[in-house]
């Protein structure tokens, strides 16, 4: 089974900064979890997985927005000098 985490950056008028990004995880499935005696170890296996993935999604994401942003400093950087 796999879990899939999705991260949009938007701008206030709904258009998108960037592409979105894309993370899939493997989580266990819902047969692992049957029975008191391991619920603990999978839903940790669980928890572990989905954290770590929304890690790097988050990641990813910020190095993207990093990214546009640094291209939209040197955009206005120009510009003033064009103006000055």
């Amino acid at each position: 089974m796999k879990m899939e985490i999705i991260i949009k950056i938007k701008n206030d008028d709904g258009s998108e900064t960037i592409k979105p990004i894309i993370v899939d995880t493997e989580i266990p499935e819902y047969e692992e979890f049957k029975g008191p005696d391991n619920f603990r170890e999978t839903f940790d296996k669980y928890e572990r997985a989905v954290l770590k993935a929304r890690n790097a999604a988050a990641e990813i994401a910020t190095q993207e927005y990093l990214t546009e942003l640094s291209k939209k400093k040197a955009v206005q950087k120009s510009r003033k000098k064009k103006e000055s």
